[in-house]
């Protein structure tokens, strides 16, 4: 026996058990032998008796919806990188004033032929840039560092959206499983009963090589379902930085209220692309004093060291940007299209914002109908067909041909009003990020 630790499977000799927390599916080698139908079952008693054994520590944790969101606002890779993005853009704002540094220097540069020793000074300089660009900086910075804040509620808005995307898809799934288990049921009841009217002679053995080609096909479905369960667990691990394979809560999938209504608020994606404007903007500034005078100044003495009579003065020097103001203009104009560019991004993304959420809505709109169907009529029409279809075919009222077609009708019904379901949650989750909900 072994487990798997993404869809839980055990496995033993010709026969294997497989499914999420306790729903499980039985396949072995007598499922491929229509003749020994009743040997798998035997071998599918023996293996449940493990199963009941190894389930109890191998379940998978039920978590809640919001429970997860608020797993992943704590955990979040992605937030946890935009916490240290605003600790390092606070440490850079400290630097916005930095003054270069101070030098020593030691010169003697009054030698001639008749004093060789000239005049020894010793002092100190020091530069410093126009006053202006140490202020540009620092807003610079400042905005920058806004910009970090502003994108951890962008982030979270984004978080919340995809948590619930992935949880709501989960959970589709998982009752989608349940459908193929009910049906799965069906068949292998019919299954039965097929067997039973061909070795009494009522039947030929078509019906019990037809239900066993669906039971065979339900198997597949079933996989297919459990791998797609499979990637559906990762990518919220993924979103709460949890290495722990999770399920819904063990409940029919719910219809998510609606909503619809205006906030006052910037959706966060705009607010945090109108800072990239404000980011822009103070670049310019920046620009415009990087070509400002600079200046420096120097200050000596030979008291330093008790010179009789000693020499003391300063200096101070004004630099000028006398060449290289092609350059200059270039730098500012280069300045000034990246705001541009961040202005028409601004607009493009409040564009589609609102498009997105007004195509959610109308998504929601679509499916309600469909939803309004199934709820009042369409599962109830088909609980009534599974359940007519299969007495009359165990009667012999009907074959197994027109049996298919009701129990095709009746799943059908029942998957498509999961499928609308889960569109019509996936849209009002898309509405409810867009809407700043």
């Amino acid at each position: 026996m072994k487990w798997n630790d993404k869809i839980e499977i055990m496995e033993f000799t010709n026969c294997r058990v497989w499914g999420t927390g306790d729903k499980w599916q039985v396949a072995g080698d007598a499922m491929q032998n229509t003749g020994s139908f009743a040997s798998c079952l035997l071998r599918t008693a023996f293996c449940m008796l493990f199963f009941f054994c190894a389930a109890a520590t191998q379940a998978q944790h039920r978590i809640s919806v919001s429970e997860a969101i608020d797993t992943a606002l704590r955990n979040n890779l992605q937030l946890d990188i935009n916490r240290s993005e605003i600790s390092r853009a606070g440490y850079a704002v400290k630097t916005a004033q930095e003054i270069p540094k101070t030098g020593v220097f030691a010169e003697n540069e009054d030698l001639r032929p008749s004093d060789n020793k000239g005049v020894l000074k010793i002092g100190i300089s020091q530069s410093m840039a126009w006053p202006g660009l140490y202020k540009a900086r620092k807003a610079y910075l400042d905005q920058q560092l806004k910009y970090y804040r502003l994108n951890t509620p962008a982030l979270s808005a984004v978080l919340r959206k995809e948590v619930r995307s992935v949880y709501y898809e989960l959970w589709y799934l998982e009752d989608k499983f349940q459908l193929f288990k009910r049906l799965d049921s069906i068949y292998t009841s019919l299954y039965k009963a097929a067997e039973l009217r061909f070795k009494t002679g009522e039947a030929a053995g078509l019906d019990k090589i037809a239900a066993n080609a669906k039971l065979k096909e339900l198997q597949a479905l079933l996989e297919q379902n459990g791998k797609d369960m499979v990637v559906q667990q990762q990518q919220l691990m993924l979103l709460l930085n949890k290495n722990e394979w999770l399920l819904p809560v063990q409940r029919p999938l719910e219809k998510l209220g609606l909503l619809i209504g205006t906030t006052d608020s910037l959706h966060p994606s705009l607010a945090l692309q109108q800072q990239n404007v404000d980011v822009a903007a103070s670049n310019i500034a920046v620009q415009k004093n990087g070509n400002k005078p600079e200046f420096s100044g120097r200050v000596f003495t030979q008291r330093l060291w008790g010179a009789k009579d000693p020499y003391t003065g300063f200096s101070v020097t004004a630099a000028f940007p006398l060449f290289g103001n092609s350059a200059y203009k270039s730098r500012i104009k280069v300045a000034r299209a990246e705001m541009e560019i961040q202005q028409k991004q601004l607009s493009y993304q409040t564009l589609q914002v609102n498009t997105q959420r007004q195509t959610a809505l109308t998504e929601i709109e679509k499916n309600l109908a469909m939803l309004q169907f199934y709820e009042t009529t369409g599962l109830k029409q088909a609980d009534e067909i599974i359940k007519a279809a299969t007495l009359s075919y165990k009667a012999g009222e009907i074959s197994f041909a027109e049996l298919s077609q009701f129990l095709t009708q009746a799943i059908d019904t029942q998957k498509n009003y999961l499928d609308v379901l889960n569109q019509y949650n996936q849209s009002v989750i898309q509405f409810y990020y867009y809407n700043n909900h």
